[in-house]
């Protein structure tokens, strides 16, 4: 994490280490093929400190990534995608449905988790160093929730193949001693966390916020195939190919 200089927070104002203009993205596009995949590597090592932590080390006033508030990320999913953008109400299956998604989830092992860990908030830093920002959200949730937001999010699909992936994920299940049967849970945690994020988006564009259109629309297609092999509603993954571009299919 930066280190913290001089600062007044009496009145609101701190002045933090800075990382540098370029972060992990910009690295990585920069880097070779086979490079990416050591990039990869070093990246996971701030998840395996946060793995070691005890979910008890958090202040009490950081609430718990737990089934209330699973749901309630999936409500705005229904607010601003169904409700706003599509001009539908979820139907009692779709409920339902995001119900017993966040009823599982809640099951799933607990660690301390960043929440935002993307390669737009890490920095590579000399000798070997990893810097992390944007952790003001961190709490205690899912034990794959991290590496779901790293591996699936942002430019990473692009910047490496589905083997590199692969390989990755394992060495994340090593370094930070996950549980048996941590692929099931990072399928249900994708789901769950690209939904959410939809209605991110959603609401975003609606704000004003042009860029975040054109994210919705991608995003919609990548979650409805996820969807589709998971056992959702027909009607739910209908409703996301309708977000996306005329003619989606998966």
């Amino acid at each position: 994490m930066p280190s913290l200089g001089e600062h007044d927070f009496e009145n609101g104002w701190a002045v933090i280490e800075d990382f540098g203009p370029e972060d992990a993205e910009g690295s990585m596009v920069h880097a070779s093929i086979g490079g990416r995949a050591g990039l990869c590597v070093r990246v996971l090592r701030p998840l395996a400190i946060l793995a070691a932590l005890s979910p008890a080390a958090l202040p009490k006033w950081s609430p718990p990534l737990n089934y209330g508030r699973l749901r309630w990320e999936l409500s705005g999913f229904e607010l601003w995608c169904l409700t706003y953008r599509l001009g539908t109400r979820p139907s009692a299956e779709i409920s339902r449905w995001l119900d017993d998604l966040a009823a599982e989830i809640d099951l799933h092992p607990r660690r301390v988790c960043h929440r935002d860990y993307h390669l737009n908030n890490l920095f590579f830093l000399d000798e070997g160093e990893v810097g992390v920002i944007d952790y003001q959200d961190i709490l205690v949730g899912p034990d794959t929730y991290d590496m779901v937001s790293l591996l699936g999010e942002r430019a990473m699909p692009e910047l490496i193949d589905e083997k590199c992936r692969l390989t990755v994920e394992e060495m994340w299940s090593e370094m930070t001693a996950a549980e048996p049967c941590w692929q099931t849970r990072r399928r249900l945690v994708r789901l769950q966390r690209g939904l959410k994020v939809l209605g991110t988006f959603a609401r975003l564009a609606v704000a004003g916020k042009s860029a975040y259109e054109a994210w919705l629309v991608d995003l919609a297609v990548k979650v409805a195939s996820d969807l589709a092999q998971n056992g959702a509603p027909s009607e739910l993954v209908g409703l996301l190919l309708d977000l996306g571009p005329r003619g989606s299919s998966v």
